[in-house]
């Protein structure tokens, strides 16, 4: 073993260079990548990692085929600045290209770790590091490991432990959000060492930048709390101010030839929606004797507080907003979705056939529904629809979706002479996506309230709303009962 190997195993990099028989690989984080079959070390880019080869020449080539890909793609985007629909047609096309043939690359390579790995594990036999145990048993990797996006059902406080362990370092048992809140209002740690540990350093001039672990606790419950989480929403964590996500913006087609013909090319084409965190803030005002009185072992009551009011608008943002700095857009004010207007005044509801259509039109574009979303006073109206001639309850279509209500959908909108109209919003709900900081900020309010026995805090989010497939939603409008 060369003394460059060596320090890679140890961690010890400075003042080293390869030695001209060494063959290193560059990988993007998250890779499949054996401790024992790799010595791996941060490069000085810090979205890639380098090692020495030590592999069969077919695995060695796509691994220098996937690290001069990635070096490519570097370079383009060094090239080109704004977002990706802005760029000459060329770079567009290229980037497109090179991310296609990284992706083959990545996903060849895995296959060699795969089949190697297997191998080992059926004699019995395990590297270190692998997702598979002795006796030739997989495991499941971890889903989250690398993930840029989050389905339903995925926290962020798992995404958080698996992707930034370093956060959970200290404080690694049963966290609370409201023990924390009362040690930083009135210095009582009592039964709160490991909140206590966390909130060192974290006082600052525009008040407590709430610990990673914790913020992510009230994110998670904050998702649970919304409708457009549970229609199937797609979360993206952020790191950084901004973040740009691929999206797939044309698909091709194959098509027939003849013999010795030319093939038509089809290629996949892609751009990019790109995430602005956008702030958020929210007066939470509670009283100073629910605060101090609640039980500090068990309670939850502040954490769902303050989740319960953020969940409603980043629900009216996702659905509702009207994207004029700094609110993010939402669904009804996208363009390219499919808008149904009922009526130069608006529409009574008299039968389930805006549902039933609104379900089609979504399929016609090639997605499918996963829900409506609706305010409660339209799910209402439907479930007294009767009968013309039995008078009996008119029982549902059985192929409708769910139907989610929430107060965020107004019934007072204005259509034409009518001031009592809704909206019904219909979509395969992974095509909308929220992007949310991995943490927030806390800034209290100790005096300001405290002539009426009441604590106040205000709460800063930063969050964004995009769009991946408009296409893929429709809104009624004019909706009355």
């Amino acid at each position: 073993m060369s003394e460059y190997v060596r320090a890679l195993k140890r961690g010890t990099m400075n003042n080293l260079h390869a030695p001209a028989g060494d063959r290193h690989i560059g990988f993007d984080r998250g890779d499949l990548i054996p401790d024992d079959h790799w010595s791996v070390r941060q490069a000085s880019d810090p979205t890639w990692f380098s090692a020495p080869v030590d592999l069969g020449s077919a695995e060695a080539e796509l691994a220098a085929d996937h690290w001069r890909t990635g070096r490519e793609l570097a370079a383009v985007e060094e090239r080109n600045s704004g977002a990706l629909e802005t760029w000459p047609a060329g770079q567009q096309e290229r980037f497109g290209n090179l991310t296609r043939r990284q992706e083959r690359t990545r996903e060849a390579l895995h296959g060699h770790q795969v089949d190697h790995i297997r191998s080992l594990a059926a004699g019995g036999a395990t590297e270190s590091g692998t997702p598979f145990t002795a006796g030739g048993t997989p495991r499941r990797g971890d889903p989250l490991q690398g993930a840029q996006t989050l389905a339903r059902g995925q926290k962020i406080t798992d995404w958080l432990r698996t992707n930034h362990p370093h956060t959970h370092d200290r404080g690694g048992g049963d966290l609370s959000f409201d023990r924390y809140l009362r040690g930083i209002v009135t210095a009582d740690w009592r039964g709160a060492d490991e909140e206590r540990a966390l909130s060192v350093g974290t006082a600052t001039a525009g008040g407590h930048l709430v610990p990673s672990p914790l913020a992510a606790t009230v994110i998670d419950l904050a998702r649970a709390k919304m409708r457009v989480a549970e229609a199937g929403a797609t979360f993206v964590p952020m790191t950084t101010s901004t973040l740009k996500v691929p999206r797939l913006t044309g698909e091709g087609a194959p098509a027939w030839r003849n013999e010795n013909a030319t093939i038509t090319a089809g290629d996949l084409t892609f751009d990019a929606v790109t995430f602005t965190a956008r702030s958020l803030d929210r007066l939470v005002i509670m009283s100073r004797e629910l605060f101090e009185d609640s039980d500090p072992s068990a309670s939850t009551v502040i954490a769902h507080s303050f989740a319960a009011q953020l969940a409603l608008e980043l629900d009216r943002a996702a659905l509702r907003g009207t994207g004029s700095a700094p609110e993010p857009r939402g669904m009804l004010n996208q363009s390219g979705i499919t808008a149904t207007a009922h009526g130069a005044n608006g529409t009574v509801i008299t039968n389930y056939d805006w549902w039933l259509d609104a379900v089609g039109a979504v399929r016609a574009n090639n997605f499918e529904p996963t829900a409506h979303i609706q305010a409660p006073r339209t799910s209402t109206s439907l479930a007294k629809l009767k009968e013309a001639t039995t008078n009996a309850y008119m029982s549902p279509p059985p192929s409708m979706l769910p139907m989610l209500t929430t107060k965020q959908v107004p019934i007072n909108l204005t259509v034409g002479t009518s001031t009592d109209a809704s909206e019904i919003y219909t979509g395969q709900w992974n095509q909308l996506a929220i992007g949310i900081r991995v943490g927030f900020r806390l800034q209290p309010l100790l005096e300001r309230y405290a002539d009426s026995g009441q604590i106040g805090f205000i709460a800063n989010l930063r969050a964004d709303v995009q769009v991946f497939q408009p296409t893929a939603f429709v809104v009624d409008t004019g909706v009355r009962t």
